[in-house]
């Protein structure tokens, strides 16, 4: 009873409160029967101008129901030419109903189309892929062809979830567009059945009799993939996790023991590796600033006579970098060094940015011409970052024998930023960890690798006691292999002399321009493999060593005398010494003073500030004639001048930068906000060259050509 009462006294009040209500009721009409909500706007609020409107898309409900409702009235008729740029407000009404509404925006920008559709139908985990997409636009009353879009979709991503999608189009200034794809749901592998055997000794073939392999309808598929491939020879003991894989499918596993043989014999070797890196272009004897190099000819003297020694136990290495820097070796675009690289023997080399710096022309010319792979797990091209140049190699395999050594070459993470933008944007350098694990799994397994060597155009450490700390998860047991993912690591890049062992694994980098030369033993035993039991390793004073000529490099020196010319000619003598910030700051003013006195080449514009990044002139400059091949080893870049357009904030990034050296003569003048300033491509086109230009033009004027008129000009004689 007392319930009762409650209910009757609560629907009373709730009875009053409505009427009391102040609705905007429309004429003739008492009340609102209820009201309407968008519960999801029409496919197009954003038009080009003269386009007709659409109400496509648009869903609108009764919030008191909430049943859709479809006889409603829009106060912009479908098909209505919008001739008028602006926002505009459009009314969604019914008999009876509180109306609602959303707002559409005409502005006056062309409108993106598609001419040409490209792949829109995907199976699941399929890469995606624009290739066959045309779009256009209407410009002036003509039909413009459209290739700097973006998507929202970025190619060869794998689509991994059912459905349909939207594709959008879009560019700025434009009206974008878009449009769908569907992705078919998601398919799976399992394993119906495990092999007949899942036990094995070490030193049996793995045998996939029995295996059977389902798909998510429970049909037997038959074109998948392992990891191991069938018949592979099982050398480490362990738990193996096999993968079984098919392109648009989720892989499964499943795993086999091996008892490690104890029946077999043991046998044992010591592998040796003679390693160079960053050699950059040294190909003479001489002592630069102090700085003792080799040369490539008692280099090759000395690694001959020791390979020679056992070569069924030794490997010849490079870590990259080897031919940009020095003056026979940049007349020849690296050929000489090419010839003495193959002369010597070398077994790999691992690619380095320098290798980049005549462009890729000249390194897929460098590749024909050498008798060893360059190699680079993680290289590939920029526009769909998973196709590696033809080129470049993952790893290259050397057989001793009975021994196998796998070598996996990796370039630094983001190398590109030590690469000129205009080559660099072009190439993707990802963080090569994941693709060594991957190939070392694969070179173990499938091709029976013994030895796994990692070479890295990087220098590998975090802190300053030089152990390569950044890679310690390869220095861990792989569940796939069951082995050690590296059994060895050579660095380069930093141009250190550093070497040791981390984790038990051996590391080694040789320093620059041929001053060292690493030496590595490995001490080998096994049964059905070979493994590392122990390390020597080392770091020799190369021009201390190396102390007899090899008479068929020397002969290079003739074989390319009309390309090499005079490096004896003498290009200037200074007063004074410069190290290598100072001498940056002289390249500066040459720059500054080049541009200006032949202001005709450049636009007929007036620079009035100059930048120049420290790292692009490699060595000190002492009092006393500097001859070409003194030149080249101070300042070995071909940057070309560009002439850029800076604000005041960016003329004080530069200045304030502790990477780039600056000049500035006069006060600058600015015009409109704007002034202009003279650097190299290499700074230009750096991915981060926002922060130091509004924009650039680029001329085909060398850096090096402006210094060496600069200082015979006699402009400047307290040098």
């Amino acid at each position: 009873m007392k319930l009762k009462k409650v209910l009757v006294a609560s629907l009373l009040i709730l009875s009053f409160s409505l009427s009391g209500c102040n609705f905007d009721v429309p004429s003739g009409t008492s009340e609102y029967v209820g009201s309407l909500y968008i519960a999801q706007k029409p496919k197009k609020t954003l038009y080009a101008l003269n386009d007709t409107f659409s109400l496509e898309g648009l869903k609108v409900i009764d919030t008191k129901s909430g049943s859709t409702i479809t006889n409603y009235s829009s106060s912009l008729e479908e098909g209505t030419v919008l001739n008028t740029v602006g926002k505009e407000k459009v009314d969604i009404t019914l008999t009876s109903y509180k109306p609602t509404s959303f707002e559409i925006e005409v502005v006056d920008f062309p409108r993106l189309r598609i001419a040409s559709y490209p792949k829109q139908s995907y199976e699941f985990g399929e890469a995606f892929t624009s290739s066959g997409l045309q779009v256009t636009s209407i410009v002036n009353d003509e039909e413009i062809t459209i290739n700097d879009y973006q998507l929202n979709y970025r190619n060869g991503t794998p689509l991994t979830e059912a459905g349909t999608f939207d594709v959008a189009i879009s560019k700025e200034g434009y009206i974008s567009t878009s449009y769908q794809i569907n992705v078919r749901k998601e398919k799976r592998l399992s394993v119906y059945h495990l092999p007949n055997k899942t036990s094995y000794l070490t030193g049996e073939n793995f045998n996939t009799d029995g295996l059977i392999i389902h798909n998510e309808n429970d049909q037997v598929v038959n074109d998948y993939s392992l990891s191991i491939k069938d018949g592979s020879n099982l050398k480490y003991a362990g738990n193996i996790d096999i993968s079984v894989t098919k392109d648009g499918y989720v892989s499964t596993s499943f795993t086999i023991e091996v008892t490690e043989n104890s029946s077999l014999p043991t046998k044992e070797r010591d592998l040796k590796i003679y390693y160079l890196n960053d050699t950059h272009g040294s190909f003479i004897r001489q002592i630069d600033e102090g700085n003792k190099e080799a040369g490539m000819s008692y280099i090759s003297s000395y690694i001959k006579s020791k390979v020679e020694e056992d070569p069924s136990n030794s490997l010849v290495l490079s870590g990259g970098d080897m031919f940009q820097g020095g003056y026979e070796s940049n007349m020849t675009r690296g050929e000489i060094m090419i010839d003495a690289m193959n002369e010597i023997g070398f077994d790999a080399m691992a690619l380095g940015n320098h290798e980049f710096d005549w462009g890729e022309d000249a390194l897929v010319s460098i590749s024909q011409k050498l008798n060893c792979d360059i190699i680079s797990a993680n290289t590939f091209y920029s526009d769909d970052e998973i196709t590696r140049p033809s080129y470049i190699k993952p790893y290259t395999i050397i057989t001793k024998g009975d021994l196998k050594v796998g070598i996996i070459g990796a370039a630094k993470d983001n190398m590109g930023s030590s690469i000129t933008g205009s080559i660099s944007d072009d190439f993707y350098f990802p963080n090569p960890v994941s693709y060594i694990k991957e190939y070392s799994d694969e070179l173990r397994l499938n091709h029976n690798c013994d030895i796994i060597i990692a070479s890295f155009h990087e220098a590998g450490y975090e802190s300053d006691n030089g152990e390569p700390s950044q890679y310690s998860s390869l220095t861990s047991i792989s569940n796939v292999s069951g082995a050690r993912y590296v059994d060895a690591m050579l660095f380069a890049h930093d141009h250190r002399v550093k070497y040791g062992t981390y984790n038990d694994v051996p590391y080694m980098e040789a320093g620059k321009n041929g001053m060292y030369l690493g030496e590595m033993t490995l001490s080998l035993s096994g049964t059905t493999s070979y493994s590392v039991e122990s390390s020597d390793v080392r770091v020799i004073n190369a021009y201390n060593n190396c102390t007899t000529p090899d008479p068929k490099i020397e002969a290079l020196a003739s074989k390319y005398s009309s390309q090499i010319g005079n490096p004896d000619q003498v290009v200037y003598n200074f007063k004074n010494s410069y190290d290598i910030e100072e001498f940056t700051v002289v390249l500066c003013k040459a720059m500054y003073w080049y541009v200006n006195s032949n202001i005709s080449l450049f636009g007929n514009e007036r620079v009035y500030f100059s930048s120049h990044n420290t790292g692009g002139v490699r060595t000190s400059v002492s009092p006393g004639n500097m001859t070409m091949r003194n030149l080249i080893k101070v300042y070995p870049f071909e940057n070309e001048l560009c002439i850029q357009t800076c604000t005041a904030n960016n003329i004080s990034r530069l200045r304030n930068s502790s990477y780039y050296r600056t000049y500035e003569a006069d006060n600058i003048v600015f015009t409109g906000n704007y002034t202009k300033a003279v650097t190299i491509t290499y700074i230009a086109e750096y991915r981060y060259a926002y922060n130091y230009q509004q924009s650039y033009i680029k001329y085909t004027y060398v850096a090096r050509d402006a210094l060496i008129a600069y200082l015979t000009s006699g402009v400047d004689n307290t040098l």
